[in-house]
């Protein structure tokens, strides 16, 4: 009785290690970059997630856009704005945009970004050279 329930134990820890390798093997890396990584270089494997962070204010008008990648190797998932805790509600407060990205295939790519205003005025620009191995 006591060796099945040893058994037992030992197979659902097996289990539990295999399934988190097995996550982290289908989701990959999440590697960080924000404004400090501007006109420098990060390093992904197929698979990882890039996440970029940048500081921004849409109250003025201004947004966060792709100007150019190369899609087969780094794919955007998903932009959006967080807006910075704000509990007296004031106006103005800014936040932060995040760009969610995955590396499909080896290669490299520059991510190029530009902090624009509806009608085309550019507030900043922002570039990331990424290298997927």
């Amino acid at each position: 009785m006591k060796t099945t329930r040893t058994a037992v134990a030992v197979s659902i820890a097996l289990l539990v290690a295999l399934s988190s390798a097995l996550a982290v093997a289908c989701n990959g890396t999440v590697v960080s970059a924000g404004s400090a990584q501007n006109g420098k270089s990060v390093s992904l494997h197929v698979g990882d997630q890039l996440l970029v962070s940048l500081k921004a204010n849409t109250t003025t008008g201004f947004a966060w856009k792709i100007r150019s990648v190369k899609r087969a190797v780094l794919k955007p998932h998903s932009i959006k704005y967080v807006p910075n805790p704000n509990p007296k509600h004031l106006v103005g407060a800014g936040g932060t945009y995040k760009l969610q990205l995955k590396a499909l295939a080896k290669g490299t790519t520059t991510l190029r970004l530009k902090y624009l205003r509806s009608g085309g005025e550019v507030g900043s620009s922002y570039a990331l050279r990424v290298i997927v191995s």
